[in-house]
């Protein structure tokens, strides 16, 4: 959805910082986009390289695009990882930002009695992406747990019908 609603051209090199286990890289492949794809991560999944997001292994203008989808709120010092990626970035190229919107996850965090308090809006995004998706009480504990909470989950109010939402900003300059 993410790489839909982007729509690079397939000619663009491109670093996704905060790769993980480099599944956006393995769909880039997988649509086959002829420009580089590199991947960064502290702890890399395979094909991505170890790198830290403040201080990335690439000389000045090497790449049209750089993503960070999920991760921005995660980083220690993400002034500095946005002043990273403006330098590896080429002059007229993009620095792109995602992040869950309100509607993430929305009714499976009321169904674990812990509903989503309201908070300070951020800037308009330039692309919101929502996916529908169904939620199981076993999802439920699953997600609870990457959190690292513990609750009793009850299987009579799962599953829900929820969504996946990201919220996508243009942080170039």
């Amino acid at each position: 959805m993410l790489l839909d609603a982007l729509g690079l051209s397939p000619a663009l090199d491109v670093l996704d910082v905060g790769a993980g286990d480099g599944r956006l890289l393995r769909e880039l492949a997988r649509r086959g986009h002829a420009g580089r794809v590199v991947g960064v991560d502290p702890t890399p999944g395979p094909g991505v390289q170890p790198a830290h997001a403040e201080a990335l292994p690439f000389p000045d203008a090497s790449f049209d695009v750089v993503l960070f989808v999920r991760v921005l709120a995660h980083l220690p010092d993400p002034a500095r990882a946005l002043a990273e990626a403006r330098r590896v970035l080429r002059p007229g190229g993009q620095v792109w930002g995602a992040a869950h919107g309100p509607v993430h996850l929305w009714a499976t965090w009321a169904a674990l009695g812990q509903p989503l308090a309201p908070g300070e809006a951020p800037p308009e995004p330039a692309l919101t992406v929502t996916h529908p998706l169904t939620v199981t009480a076993d999802d439920a504990q699953f997600l609870l747990g990457t959190y690292g909470e513990e609750a009793e989950v009850s299987p009579h109010l799962f599953p829900v019908q929820d969504a996946a939402q990201l919220l996508i900003w243009s942080l170039s300059r």
